[in-house]
């Protein structure tokens, strides 16, 4: 008050100005506070704009950084694996040829020997990558006697053939090649060309030569299958034994590194250490990858290959294991591979490339949203000011009489809303959505508060629907809440949803050996990763319940393919716990299992609770059914169960076997029960064609047809190995044969 006390003390020392000079006083207070709202208004949206794009482009080369460094150690691990596959052969065959071979192993049979067997279709389904056998090969001119001892010690690896077969779906074949002109291996599958002597192939040449473990080229089989061969030779008294191979199947392996579908990438390669892209992916229609291989003569040097665009991420892998780097418009990111020999390795690189504009474009159309609205507000004030500006000019004019009374209360009436809205507005750019500007009447200064407490209603709404569904959806489906606000629908409704549980294994045993501390921090790592898995797929997290899980998808967004994205949360589940369990085994902790239950069906979605807190979850007896098929995995010792309807839904996009008909305990209606087994083509065709018998041998059992039952279940079991589903069966079965079921009776397990 003190500038309008001078100012009410110059008009009475000048009388003849006082209007001229309070009408000048209170327009320059106007136009000061016009301009401070202005620039307080451009600042907050200028801050909030740069902070949310620099905060999500540093968050995105984490994101690249981590899915690159877990790409780069599968890729470690399955050559790893295919080291180790071929070391234990090389262990298992020299010892074999220093010791006398058992009685009653494994059969030794001839490539022609197998090659009748192929042209009997079921006599090759029960053996071939089925049953424990070797299969020998002469080189022209050796005759069988010659080689007959050393061939029939080495027939005892059939065991470790059709375990290692069973048990790597990726693995295409073992064998050993000899000095003295034949090859023993293992599946036998396809014949022998003519004259065929393993001594002149390249991958025992390179073995020889090298004297260590070596790695072929990437070459296509005759199906169009990337396959890389491994070989390692032995020695017996310090002469050459042979040379131990393994020829492994790339296919799946590439899909899974190359699937990026987390990420806006444009290209990836995977280069030698001697700079070639070997393999190279770009996304198609659709955005997944399709990959392709390029042989070592005409392999593209990273230099050279899409311009050059990736060889800054090549040099830096030279120098460090992972990182990320923007270049030329382009943020990369690399992660070194190290490929084990015997006693050391070679380092190939996995590069991938992503357009900055991908990463950064959704922040800057956010950034321009907000600067249209900043300018729009910034429009509103200016022309309420200005308007206000002359509403008082004209009614000085008018009010001559009384102007130095009216100067005083205007002057202080103008002046103050002004003021606390120019506040509020900076406390809103300093991040205190709590504010409200002040109320104000029906005219221009009311009219540009409620536009300020309208737009504060709305960056706080973003602010709840952010911190609100962050605890139980994924950043992606939060973000598109924001952007869509009519696609929410809290209320509760029925709609047909997927739902998931899991509980770990073995539990209360493990609680008991560890320390409290040290449990908490292991349930900590297993819900984080599951969790990570279900946020993977956008479902919705609905509670944890000490070691279980329970989610669903299907809201509060709708998703259309809800059924797969739930069976592929699980199976990713399933592959991350093994992850955790060998870091667990390493660290000298207590691993253990999980089991799922998941199922589809109508269920009732919406807020429940009390008024003083709300859940958002499902009810209904759907619900309960996908909570009682996670127990049945006890019953039929699987990870996995879903319903007949979740099957449905998710189509193709995953494997199954129907495990039984159950009636649920409460309930008259039946529901057919599916185990998860994987994706399309992760499952061994030897593990499928036992899944398949299992289903045979189920049909058999309901139409009450004992002996295929039986005999079709143990062939599941030789196939399979130990199996619940098969041996509860079969136990079933003979308690029939004695006691056959009344008529109408269908096979239907009662009461679980």
């Amino acid at each position: 008050m003190r500038l309008f006390a001078k100012l009410f003390l110059l008009l009475s020392l000048c009388g003849a100005v006082p209007l001229a000079f309070f009408g000048g006083a209170a327009l320059w207070r106007s136009s000061a506070l016009r301009r401070d709202l202005l620039q307080a208004s451009a600042r907050t949206g200028k801050v909030s704009a740069e902070t949310g794009e620099a905060a999500l482009f540093a968050e995105s080369r984490r994101l690249h950084r981590r899915v690159v460094e877990a790409r780069a150690a599968e890729l470690e691990d399955f050559f790893e694996q295919g080291r180790k596959l071929v070391g234990l052969q090389t262990a298992l065959a020299s010892r074999a040829l220093a010791e006398a071979p058992p009685p009653g192993g494994p059969p030794l049979r001839s490539d022609a020997d197998m090659a009748a067997l192929r042209r009997d279709p079921e006599a090759a389904a029960r053996v071939v990558r089925v049953a424990a056998y070797s299969v020998y090969r002469l080189a022209p001119g050796v005759p069988l006697e010659a080689v007959r001892p050393r061939l029939e010690r080495l027939a005892r690896l059939g065991d470790y053939y059709a375990f290692a077969h069973r048990e790597t779906p990726w693995l295409k074949s073992l064998y050993i090649g000899s000095p003295d002109g034949f090859l023993l291996g293992y599946p036998g599958a396809a014949p022998f060309p003519e004259g065929y002597d393993p001594r002149e192939g390249g991958w025992y040449k390179k073995a020889v030569e090298k004297g260590r473990v070596t790695w072929s080229n990437i070459y296509l089989d005759k199906d169009g299958r990337p396959v890389i061969t491994v070989a390692e030779p032995f020695f017996e008294d310090g002469r050459l034994a042979g040379v131990s191979a393994a020829d492994v199947v790339l296919e799946s392996l590439m899909d899974r590194l190359f699937d990026l579908s987390d990420l806006p990438a444009s290209e990836a390669v995977l280069v030698n250490y001697l700079g070639q892209v070997r393999i190279a992916a770009n996304p198609e229609a659709g955005g997944k990858f399709k990959w392709r291989s390029f042989d070592p003569d005409h392999a593209p040097s990273v230099g050279a290959y899409a311009g050059g665009a990736l060889a800054p991420a090549f040099a830096a892998a030279t120098r460090d294991r992972s990182g990320t780097l923007v270049r030329g418009g382009d943020l990369l990111s690399f992660a070194r591979v190290f490929i084990r020999t015997r006693a050391g390795g070679k380092e190939w690189h996995y590069l991938v490339r992503t357009p900055v504009e991908g990463v950064t474009g959704p922040a800057r159309e956010a950034r321009g949203a907000l600067e249209r609205l900043q300018a729009a507000l910034a429009g509103a004030i200016d022309a309420q000011a200005r308007s206000l500006e002359r509403a008082l000019a004209l009614a000085a004019l008018l009010t001559l009489a009384g102007a130095l009374l009216a100067a005083a209360f205007g002057a202080r009436g103008v002046a103050r809303p002004l003021s606390e809205l120019a506040a509020a507005v900076r406390r809103v750019g300093k991040g205190d959505f709590e504010v409200r500007a002040p109320a104000g009447g029906a005219d221009e200064v009311g009219e540009v508060s409620r536009a300020v407490n309208e737009m504060i209603a709305g960056l706080k709404e973003g602010v709840f629907v952010k911190s609100t569904f962050k605890r139980y959806l994924s950043a992606s489906v939060v973000d598109q809440i924001i952007k869509d606000p009519a696609s929410l629908k809290l209320g509760g409704e029925e709609r047909e949803l997927t739902v998931f549980f899991s509980d770990m294994s073995g539990f209360t045993e493990m609680s008991e050996r560890l320390e409290p501390r040290e449990l908490v921090g292991l349930v900590n790592e297993y819900l984080s990763a599951m969790t990570d898995s279900i946020f993977l797929q956008q479902g919705t997290l609905d509670k944890y319940e000490g070691d279980a899980v329970m989610a669903f998808w299907g809201a509060p967004l709708s998703q259309p393919d809800h059924a797969r994205r739930a069976c592929w949360a699980a199976l990713d589940n399933r592959s991350r716990l093994k992850e955790l369990c060998k870091d667990w085994e390493r660290r000298g902790l207590p691993s253990f299992d999980i089991r799922i239950g998941i199922n589809t069906g109508a269920m009732i979605v919406g807020n429940v609770g009390s008024s003083a807190r709300m859940e958002y979850t499902v009810l209904g007896d759907s619900v309960n059914t996908g909570s009682r098929l996670e127990q049945l995995n006890k019953l039929y010792g699987t990870h996995i169960l879903i319903s007949e309807a979740t099957r449905d839904a998710a189509g193709g996009a995953v494997e199954t076997r129907e495990v039984d008909l159950i009636e649920l305990r409460g309930k008259k209606k039946r529901i057919r029960v599916y185990e998860l087994l994987g994706l399309p083509g992760q499952i061994s065709a030897a593990r499928l064609s036992g899944y398949r018998l299992y289903e045979h041998g189920l049909t058999a059992y309901r139409e009450k047809r004992w002996d295929d039952a039986e005999s079709a279940l143990r062939s599941a079991l030789a196939a399979l190995g130990e199996d619940r589903p098969s041996s509860i069966l079969l136990g079933l079965l003979e308690g029939l044969r004695r006691e056959p079921p009344p008529d109408g009776w269908d096979g239907t397990l009662h009461g679980s």
